[in-house]
């Protein structure tokens, strides 16, 4: 995953609105700090902000739907990781802010909405 466009970027404070894409998806991210960073440089992490109504899917598809806030998404992705929940949408990876319940495995494909989706870039 990479870094496709700053859309906004403060250089007072070092915040910015970012898209990030592996080449097939994009999400807008939030990022803070962003300091001398080109286009294309490598998204080391995206983590979410207030992650919501996590369940299980049986549509085995990555999807994702912008929501009405500004940063806000509904998405589709596999689990990755189950312990410290880590899902895949694409080549994109997203870290989740809050748990699994535990009938959900690895492998399987969740559902869930997300406030805001936090990036960082080194």
């Amino acid at each position: 995953m990479f870094l496709k466009q700053i859309k906004d970027f403060d250089k007072k404070s070092g915040e910015a609105d970012v898209i990030v894409s592996d080449g097939q998806y994009e999400l807008i991210c939030y990022c803070h700090p962003l300091e001398n960073t080109k286009l294309g440089t490598i998204v080391t992490e995206i983590s979410t902000l207030f992650a919501d109504d996590i369940m299980r899917t049986e549509d085995n598809e990555y999807f994702i739907r912008k929501e009405t806030d500004y940063y806000s998404y509904y998405l589709h992705g596999k689990v990755l990781k189950t312990q410290t929940p880590l899902i895949a949408i694409g080549e994109i990876t997203i870290k989740l802010d809050k748990p699994l319940a535990k009938d959900i495995k690895q492998g399987e494909f969740i559902e869930f909405r997300v406030a805001r989706l936090n990036c960082i870039i080194k």
